[in-house]
């Protein structure tokens, strides 16, 4: 199992712009890409964040079985897309999504759903 981390920033002033296409990304994930098993968009809660982070920011959290599985999602259309409709909302560097990642090997631990309050 592969998992990522990614950090990636919002031009100031697109996050009303942003957001939503976020949200849609991983809708669209979850709908077409079975072999992504957890993908989560954050964004940060500053307040109590140490060092606090930029409010600009975005948090993905990703898990694949493999890294082939996660390479079809970062190079197919799906994304490739998405990419090309919304990248003017995001950083950009060296003709590119300005990113930060660091792929990461599970060792131990689980996925809960939130409790439902009973």
């Amino acid at each position: 199992m592969i998992s990522i981390v990614t950090k990636w920033w919002i031009v100031p002033g697109n996050e009303d712009q942003a957001i939503p296409a976020l949200r849609e990304l991983a809708r669209d994930v979850e709908r077409h890409e079975p072999f992504t098993t957890m993908y989560l968009i954050n964004t940060p809660v500053v307040a109590g964040s140490l060092p606090a982070p930029p409010d600009n920011e975005v948090v993905f959290l990703g898990t694949w079985d493999d890294r082939a599985a996660f390479d079809r999602h970062l190079n197919g259309p799906l994304f490739r897309d998405w990419l090309a409709r919304y990248l003017d909302l995001f950083l950009t560097g060296n003709g590119g999504l300005y990113v930060a990642a660091e792929l990461l090997e599970r060792q131990a631990g689980f996925i809960r759903s939130p409790s439902t309050g009973s």
